[in-house]
């Protein structure tokens, strides 16, 4: 159900993120928020994890405590109805009475709490900051210092070092400042100790020395209904400007925020009916995650534009394509414009990774600015299916000649004088390191020109195909027998490519097939370019993948349409429904776990152990068309909403409904899968069509 808001309340995980627009990895570096117990902190410049780096300048937050219950696992029932991207409402249930507290940010530089209660004892307020000095190796940091000061707290950095200002809206309040983590928990827990000095405390320490200063504001026993700031600046002077205008606007910072949270969730996918609990809330985690990648223009970037991953954001078109896909369900609109903006401010045609500074950042050892090739997130891919979802002309005559001039570059720039193409490196192929590519003794910017591979050739292949189709819907009639040539002669070549027993990447330097095997080796048949002789010849193949295996999106993408392709529909079925439950199981989990990535946010893939990788990473939302655009296999093409249902054999249990809302040009459908002991019933609107699993049925849909 939605709240009035349009957010799909639920039984959310605790954990999670709140987004921060405006940061950037070098132009705006305002560092990432956390959750942490029931609060919030940042991570500056980000969380010290994976694309975080190895280490933080500082963190800093707040959190909430009721009788002394201060970490999650101390508060019964702890859960989160409300989980977007712009607002988390804890709720708890501990003996005295129910705790509600939402956290939103008023700006990048202001966390702000709403907290209702009722205490046995005592509320408490728990503010800390850990600092690493000289972080950066700068000059100018000694340690911290907190002192109380009328109604607010201030924890600051001498003689450098962000200031950060506590404010709680009751009068009554107490509070003290420590430099010891524990005394601070032995306050929340058991109270303040009569005689507790307003400061100033100070922490010292040498350089590479980790320091802490943390607050704890107490209020009494009873009802509390209270605001909470906490302010960030440069010098204590702008933290309590800061302060002071976030106390006017905060309540109209929210309404902005979960305004934005409704326009969303109106035309957002939602599941209903007798869907597994964590896949519900799955897909709620997996598209939240995906709005978070979506930044406003700075520097460099004229246009919104992809950031791939929260903690150093940057732009890398394979995948801004898979974040396309991804968020096409919910707005293709938005989807088409962030890819329109990755190639229109791209510094170069073949559209080099780079930072917002316009900084390359993928640059290999010989030199070449290096950007994801076309077969890495298939771009063209999603571009067909995101104009089958809004045939918008006017993108499409601003995108194409930027997609003309990607390909015409890769012509020119990464084929050889036999025609074949390579890439400059693995870095370049999205395979970062790949034994495809044979020994690389420079890493991944070591040259494999040499390597002609399958993936490569059979992508060119598809989107001269793409484009074909795209200049004849444009009246480009003369670009037409140009890319159809293309067509022709890179499948061709991909056909080449076939040994006979299975697709290989061949040596330029031998002319001989490599032994590597991969499944980005099954393109052309995922890409619908193989035929029959080598369809039958990767069947068995296709038919011994384990699910357990794949935890790299486009490796399942490939995985998955491949089987479809092959007809092998019980296997694209399987795959998809496992990686779907694991992801899901993973973003839903209730507790969090340093040995783990966190709960409540997608990340950067699948492994077994949990260890997701980066935090806060786009494509590890990919559930959301294994979900929507496998499973359940919708896709709007013009005026129709096709639809091949393909559910893992677990779900396909008679009696059951599988209700999804969607939105196909603009407004809300309803489809309803229910299985029968033959096959199962779709409903669209009202519709109904008895269909066998992986039967395709197109309904007719008014704009």
């Amino acid at each position: 159900m939605t709240d009035d808001t349009g957010f799909p309340v639920d039984d959310y995980t605790p954990h999670g993120y709140l987004d921060v627009p405006e940061h950037t990895r070098r132009l705006t570096p305002y560092g990432v928020v956390r959750s942490h117990d029931l609060g919030f902190r940042w991570h500056f410049p980000a969380y010290a994890r994976a694309y975080g780096g190895r280490s933080e300048v500082y963190r800093a937050g707040l959190r909430i405590a009721a009788d002394g219950a201060l970490h999650g696992a101390d508060l019964d029932g702890l859960g989160a109805p409300y989980h977007s991207k712009n607002l988390v409402a804890f709720r708890a249930e501990p003996p005295a009475g129910p705790i509600e507290a939402e956290f939103h940010l008023v700006g990048p530089d202001v966390l702000a709490a709403r907290v209702r209660a009722r205490v046995a004892d005592r509320l408490s307020v728990r503010a800390d900051y850990t600092r690493q000095i000289g972080a950066d190796r700068s000059w100018g940091e000694s340690g911290l210092v907190g002192r109380c000061t009328g109604d607010t707290v201030l924890l600051q950095g001498f003689e450098d070092g962000e200031a950060f200002v506590l404010w709680v809206s009751e009068p009554d309040a107490v509070a003290a400042v420590t430099t010891d983590a524990g005394t601070a928990d032995g306050w929340t827990r058991d109270g303040l100790p009569e005689a507790h000095g307003a400061g100033p405390v100070t922490a010292l320490g040498e350089q590479g020395e980790r320091v802490d200063l943390a607050a704890v504001v107490q209020l009494g026993a009873g009802e509390h209904d209270l605001t909470v700031l906490l302010a960030r600046g440069r010098t204590e002077n702008e933290a309590r400007s800061r302060l002071a205008e976030a106390r006017d606007r905060r309540p109209a910072a929210r309404a902005a925020l979960t305004l934005a949270d409704r326009a969303f969730w109106s035309g957002a996918p939602l599941l209903s009916g007798d869907w597994p609990a964590h896949w519900r809330r799955g897909l709620v985690y997996d598209l939240e995650t995906l709005r978070m990648m979506v930044k406003p223009p700075v520097g460099v970037y004229t246009m919104a534009w992809d950031a791939m991953q929260i903690q150093a954001p940057r732009v890398v078109l394979g995948e801004a394509a898979i974040d396309a896909l991804l968020l096409g369900y919910a707005d293709p609109a938005l989807a088409q414009r962030l890819l329109l903006g990755t190639f229109a401010d791209a510094s170069e045609p073949h559209v080099p990774c780079s930072r917002e500074d316009g900084s390359h950042n993928m640059v290999s050892a010989d030199g070449s600015a290096c950007g994801t090739g076309p077969q890495w997130g298939w771009p063209w891919l999603v571009l067909r299916r995101l104009w089958d979802a809004h045939p918008d002309h006017d993108w499409l005559e601003r995108i194409y000649p930027r997609l003309a001039g990607y390909l015409d570059w890769w012509l020119e720039h990464r084929r050889d004088p036999d025609g074949w193409l390579g890439h400059a490196c693995s870095w370049e192929s999205g395979q970062d390191l790949s034994p495809r590519f044979g020994a690389q003794p420079l890493g991944g910017g070591h040259p494999t020109y040499h390597i002609r591979p399958v993936d490569l050739h059979a992508a060119v292949t598809h989107a001269a195909g793409v484009m074909a189709d795209f200049a004849r819907i444009l009246g480009r009639d003369r670009d037409v027998p140009g890319w159809v040539t293309l067509a022709r002669d890179y499948g061709e070549r991909t056909a080449r490519l076939f040994t006979g027993a299975r697709y290989a990447d061949t040596d330029g330097r031998t002319g001989e097939p490599t032994e590597v095997e991969d499944v980005m080796l099954w393109s052309p048949l995922a890409l619908g370019l193989a035929g029959a002789e080598q369809t039958d010849a990767l069947r068995e193949a296709i038919r011994a993948v384990d699910p357990d295996d794949l935890v790299w999106p486009m490796f399942v993408w490939t995985v998955v349409d491949a089987a479809s392709g092959a007809g092998e529909h019980e296997v694209a079925a399987a795959v998809a429904g496992a990686v779907v439950d694991r992801a899901y199981r993973f973003w839903d989990a209730r507790e969090a776990d340093d040995e783990r990535t966190l709960p409540g946010i997608a990340c950067e893939y699948w492994p077994l152990s949990g260890r997701c990788g980066g935090e806060g990473y786009g494509w590890g939302a990919f559930g959301v068309h294994l979900l929507l655009g496998v499973l359940v296999g919708a896709r709007s093409v013009g005026d129709r909403l096709l639809v091949r249902p393909n559910l893992p054999a677990d779900l396909r249990v008679p009696g059951r409904t599988y209700r999804v809302r969607l939105a196909h040009r603009g407004r809300p459908v309803e489809l309803t899968l229910q299985p029968r002991a033959d096959g199962v019933d779709v409903t669209v609107d009202g519709r109904t069509a008895a269909l066998g699993w992986a039967e395709e049925h197109g309904w007719e849909l008014a704009s």
